[in-house]
């Protein structure tokens, strides 16, 4: 009679936690509707953006958006760790981690791309917050940023366009925070990044190019 291995579980060796927080699926809204993982330790990855996969570690330009919960600073460490190997929610951990085994990744390797949740998961519809959503989506879109930025070294439209764009997105997060009790740590929520670092890669490929070409 063969005997079953038991299954793979987390070692708790924070590798994985230290590469960056994980993406959030509909079945960990819970989490988000308590409180575990509060809209300030969240990010919004919108559509258009190219962003790297924390799991194959590839660049991807996503085709819908995303939810994570998001790192603070210069550091890709997800918030709720602390050295050596703690996690602060472990026993709340959303899906993605629960499946995560550093040595057996295919579990999370098959389902961290199913049931993702995304804005309208977490925002009542209803809401004015959502209408912020929408506005803010309708005027700054980052795939649409990207584009001109890619654009705006031999078009001069395309650069005013994206100049106005970038202040557009300042001026409004800052208002939202000032006028609709939003505070600053959610905004990323809400928002997504700020598009001056959503086209940052973009800016500097730009400039090395124009470096070259004089």
């Amino acid at each position: 009679m063969k005997s079953s291995s038991p299954p793979p579980t987390c070692r708790r060796c924070g590798l994985c936690c230290r590469k960056g927080g994980p993406a959030l699926h509909l079945e960990d809204l819970p989490l988000a509707v308590s409180g575990v993982v509060p809209h300030s330790a969240l990010v919004t990855l919108r559509q258009g953006e190219t962003v790297r996969d924390n799991v194959t570690g590839r660049l991807v330009t996503l085709h819908r958006e995303m939810v994570r919960i998001r790192a603070f600073g210069a550091s890709p460490v997800c918030p709720f760790f602390r050295e050596p190997g703690d996690c602060l929610i472990h026993d709340h951990s959303p899906a993605e981690c629960r499946a995560l085994y550093c040595a057996a990744p295919q579990a999370l390797m098959e389902m961290y791309q199913k049931d993702r949740a995304t804005r309208r998961d977490l925002i009542p519809l209803a809401s004015p917050q959502w209408e912020l959503v929408q506005i803010h989506e309708e005027r700054c879109p980052a795939g649409e940023a990207i584009r001109l930025c890619l654009a705006a070294r031999n078009d001069p439209a395309a650069a005013a366009d994206l100049a106005e764009m970038v202040r557009f997105d300042a001026a409004f997060r800052e208002l939202c925070v000032e006028k609709a009790a939003l505070t600053p740590d959610e905004l990323e929520l809400y928002f997504g990044r700020p598009l001056a670092e959503v086209i940052m890669p973009f800016e500097r490929k730009r400039a090395m190019t124009n470096a070259m070409s004089d």
